[in-house]
């Protein structure tokens, strides 16, 4: 299994012989949407607020499917992404939303997909911690990856839930992946922040986590140096910040 860290959470994965591009966020520096945020500053600016960090027809060479959580602007857009590339989705609703960009090779993700060296599951999610925030923010899924490699659980936009605990507890991945920029809203927070990287980092000392989805959106509380700050204070050595564009085996 090899992990790479685009931009925000848009990741290059390659599982056993299969390669996926999550959450294809491939826009222009700038040229999106501006969140509501708690911080005045950042008010106004338009995201993605930093550039990709290799052109995309880089990012896109060699994918074999793309990975969708969930139809949101910071998780999907359709700059650069070629006609005819496959699309998974979560659900009937975000098939229509990808497809309506002409984007024809769309299928949906009901529970499970077998490959031929490898399973990929759907997860659920919360996106937002109290119920008027997540019902707001609508449907959201994670993803679970079993074959010959490690298991990978990548959470997908949620805050940790029981229902979190219990897919950890289920599978026991060996790497996790969790969006934790905290990003929040006047009315709540969306995902996960320090206190709950601490929870899984110490419910399993054990696994690789891989914080992701930091950086690049104007609602964010946490940056990547927050967080490495934090697995440094906490002596966390198996919580990986990694850069935009590298690579983790």
């Amino acid at each position: 299994m090899r992990i790479q860290q685009i931009r925000n959470a848009t990741l290059k994965i390659e599982y056993g012989d299969v390669t996926f591009l999550i959450d294809p966020w491939l826009q222009d520096k700038g040229c999106g949407f501006s969140a509501s945020t708690i911080i005045p500053e950042m008010a106004g600016i338009h995201n993605p607020m930093n550039d990709l960090p290799m052109p995309p027809e880089e990012i896109l060479q060699g994918i074999d499917y793309c990975l969708v959580s969930h139809v949101h602007p910071d998780h999907f857009t359709p700059d650069y992404l070629p006609k005819d590339m496959k699309f998974i989705v979560q659900n009937a609703d975000d098939k229509e939303k990808v497809q309506a960009y002409g984007l024809e090779q769309v299928v949906v993700l009901e529970q499970e997909m077998a490959f031929e060296h490898m399973t990929l599951i759907k997860t659920a999610g919360t996106h937002g911690d109290n119920p008027a925030v997540s019902l707001a923010m609508g449907k959201v899924s994670g993803f679970l990856f079993q074959g010959e490699s490690k298991q990978l659980y990548i959470a997908g936009d949620t805050v940790f839930t029981e229902d979190v605990k219990k897919i950890l507890v289920k599978y026991n991945p060996e790497v996790i992946v969790l969006n934790c920029c905290a990003a929040t809203l006047p009315r709540g927070r969306l995902i996960m922040n320090l206190d709950d990287v601490g929870a899984v980092c110490k419910l399993y000392r054990d696994s690789t986590v891989i914080a992701t989805h930091l950086d690049s959106v104007n609602h964010a509380t946490l940056s990547s140096k927050d967080i490495r700050q934090y697995a440094q204070d906490n002596h966390l050595e198996k919580l990986i910040v990694p850069h935009n564009g590298e690579w983790i085996a």
